[in-house]
């Protein structure tokens, strides 16, 4: 007797609230745990502590291309953590949760290569503070770079979308929920990077190059998680219910960023 496999599901706001706290929380990884932590460790001191920069005067030279590179070189490695963390979990939520950490993490990595390659700005940009730096022929680097990101954003889109399979399964209803999780994500952490982008003193330049950037741009791949065709095998059964806690945390997490790096905390 063939045994029913419930279709998967996973609550809306579940989904949002787990997006408002997990998104920010990332950001802070890359500015605050990759560049300002790096700053500090080469004995020098952040002056201006954004929520989509850090200013580290102090480090020139090679000390400030490793400033730049250190941001990135955090979202790998959280990336390949919470994979690795994502084989071993067995529960619905912890899987989900480590599942848009790794997916983000890589997808933003990635995207900083391939824009800073393609656009000759952002972190890993040939001029000076950038991760290229003024090293000799800097159009052969920023060609590297970005055949390196792409190939990147492309494993990672490929390795979202087989294991966000493993996790719903096939079917119709998988492919509206692999929809729903997709461009929450994409939704959320985009309009929350604007909201609080627009909080920054330094103008527009710093929203569309850093929070616009590294989310609506960064994260561009989850179109293709969302809306790749799923086959009609047999739905997983992969099913998250309400938590409002869940929710109010994000709220509060999200509010906090906000407010706090929003408008930016000067060292000086």
């Amino acid at each position: 007797m063939a045994t029913h496999v419930a279709a998967p599901s996973i609550d809306r706001w579940t989904l949002i609230g787990l997006s408002l706290l997990l998104l920010p929380l990332l950001t802070m990884a890359h500015e605050l745990g990759g560049h300002a932590l790096t700053c500090v460790a080469l004995d020098q001191r952040p002056t201006e502590l954004g929520a989509y920069y850090i200013d580290c005067p102090g480090a020139t030279g090679w000390a400030g291309r490793v400033v730049a590179m250190a941001g990135t070189g955090m979202d790998v490695l959280l990336s390949a953590l919470a994979y690795l963390a994502w084989r071993r979990a067995k529960r619905p939520l912890p899987r989900l949760a480590l599942w848009i950490v790794f997916v983000v993490k890589g997808m933003v990595a990635a995207g900083y290569w391939l824009f800073s390659g393609v656009s000759g700005f952002g972190d890993w940009g040939p001029g000076a503070g950038g991760g290229i730096g003024p090293l000799p022929q800097p159009w052969l680097w920023r060609i590297g770079l970005a055949a390196v990101g792409l190939v990147a954003y492309i494993g990672v889109v490929k390795l979202a979308i087989r294991t966000l399979d493993a996790m719903l399964g096939g079917g119709a209803q998988a492919a509206r929920t692999r929809r729903q999780v997709a461009m929450t994500v994409y939704l959320v952490g985009g309009a929350s990077a604007l909201l609080v982008g627009l909080m920054n003193p330094h103008g527009f330049a710093i929203v569309l190059l850093s929070a616009v950037a590294s989310t609506f741009g960064g994260t561009a791949g989850l179109f293709n998680v969302a809306y790749r065709p799923v086959g009609a095998g047999e739905p997983a059964g992969f099913r998250i219910g309400r938590h409002p806690a869940l929710l109010i945390a994000g709220a509060i997490v999200t509010l906090a960023f906000a407010v706090v790096l929003g408008p930016t905390l000067y060292l000086r």
